[in-house]
């Protein structure tokens, strides 16, 4: 799919739709961080609900089940009161008159709608469009059957162009006040690694002697580890290692929480530069009978010769998990590893 041609083209012939969106005075988007809002004819959301389910709707135990994004459909006549949501997602066809494919079609240039109908265009981005840090996707089809099928086609398109606008606007809004610049240092003078570090978090406990520091947040109760060791002549790293040690630390340090081997899960993947393996699960404690979901990345940096684990949990009863566990994932990945700390240079 050659997806930048046809974006530079619907850019350069969307002008008109750019200037209706700037009529006015521009200000920040509002709603749920992640939260869709969902504008098709009623008739047409019955029958692409399903298919945008399994787009956006990745379940995560936590250990209840919670959806990754949450779609909200709403009828058009209230488009005005949800226009500067966060997430905006709208569907419209050529073949039809109902109230979204109507307005969609009086936006879209004559040499758009020809693209449609030749296959052309059809994926439209349009961050920004009525508020800061919005996210817009049009999404423009022939007839009903077609946009199904197009929902199929571009939905891994769909899902990270959304996702990567989502963590880019959190990591703006945790970092935008507050962040502690002088608790990022400290890290940087004792420890072989640097992270950004957003407010009310503090360290609650640290080693040197087991290359371990717990950074952690009240209210709900929101924690960061990071572990490392050189990395040991012939050692090859696995999951039940990841796993085994992760239990062994947090005896020590978590008053004796264990990974729920059942409900967790293991997979190799790219942490920034490194190839590493990734935990997700959930945690239980039995003697305190408290739990809840985590994550860790596990890695070798060749530069340093340590093994690093990158391990961050979330305890809220009653909450949504998935909202606090998405703030530890753009914590953790601010991370770059250190020769050596910087205070003893």
């Amino acid at each position: 799919m050659k997806k930048n041609g046809y974006l530079l083209w619907i850019l350069l012939l969307l002008l008109p739709m750019y200037f209706l969106f700037r009529c006015s005075t521009i200000r920040e988007s509002i709603g749920e961080e992640d939260e869709i809002i969902v504008f098709a004819d009623s008739l047409d959301w019955l029958q692409y609900k399903d298919a945008l389910n399994s787009v956006f709707g990745k379940e995560f135990k936590t250990p209840v089940l919670e959806r990754e994004f949450l779609l909200k459909w709403i009828p058009y006549r209230y488009f005005d009161l949800y226009k500067k949501e966060k997430n905006i997602f709208i569907l419209g066809r050529l073949d039809s008159q109902e109230p979204v494919s109507k307005n969609v079609i009086e936006l879209l240039n004559p040499e758009i709608i020809e693209g449609v109908k030749s296959g052309q265009y059809f994926y439209i981005p349009k961050p920004n469009a009525w508020a800061l840090n919005q996210y817009v996707l049009f999404l423009v089809s022939n007839s009903r059957d077609d946009m199904i099928q197009k929902i199929h086609d571009l939905g891994d398109l769909m899902y990270r162009d959304f996702r990567k606008f989502y963590y880019s606007r959190m990591s703006k809004r945790m970092f935008a006040q507050m962040e502690q610049s002088k608790l990022e240092k400290y890290i940087e003078a004792h420890f072989p690694f640097h992270m950004r570090v957003q407010h009310d978090y503090f360290i609650a406990t640290e080693s040197l002697e087991d290359g371990f520091v717990w950074i952690r947040r009240l209210h709900p109760d929101r924690s960061i580890f990071v572990h490392w060791l050189s990395q040991p002549k012939g050692f090859q790293l696995t999951s039940r290692w990841v796993i085994d040690e992760r239990n062994r630390l947090a005896q020590k340090y978590y008053s004796g929480d264990q990974v729920v081997e059942d409900e967790t899960h293991a997979y190799s993947t790219q942490f920034k530069d490194w190839r590493a393996i990734r935990l997700e699960g959930t945690w239980r404690n039995d003697r305190v009978m408290v739990g809840g979901p985590f994550r860790s990345y596990t890695f070798i940096d060749s530069t340093t010769n340590r093994i690093y684990m990158i391990d961050y949990y979330v305890q809220a009863v009653g909450q949504r998990k998935k909202p606090f566990l998405d703030q530890l994932y753009v914590i953790t990945h601010s991370f770059r590893p250190l020769k050596s700390p910087m205070g003893e240079k």
